[in-house]
């Protein structure tokens, strides 16, 4: 079940806003692509070679190969993550901008 946040504080609007005017595309890029599926990208890998070769900072094996197809991967799915991030936020940052709206109006 989805835990629904009943509002956002006067902060996160200015933060939101703030991050909003930089644009959609840096936020994709730099919370999805180098965040988020660069955290992944290591991890995955540190992973794997542990698993695989005990210590998660071994070159054994083919490990250009499975930085480049990684480095795709992680990259096209930081991407989605980063698109559906901003949606979902865009999304709740306008119904709070219309609900606080709406209460002033009043």
């Amino acid at each position: 079940m989805k835990k629904v946040q009943s509002g956002w504080s006067e902060q996160q609007r200015q933060r939101w806003a703030v991050i909003r005017a930089q644009g959609r595309r840096h936020y994709i890029w730099r919370h999805g692509v180098l965040t988020w599926g660069g955290f992944m990208l290591c991890f995955s890998l540190g992973v794997y070679h542990y698993r695989q070769y005990g210590s998660p900072v071994s070159t054994e094996g083919s490990l250009w190969l499975r930085l480049v197809v990684g480095a795709l991967v992680w990259t096209y799915v930081g991407y989605l993550y980063g698109r559906a991030s901003w949606h979902e936020k865009e999304r709740q940052y306008l119904a709070q901008s219309t609900r606080g709206d709406s209460a002033a109006e009043m």
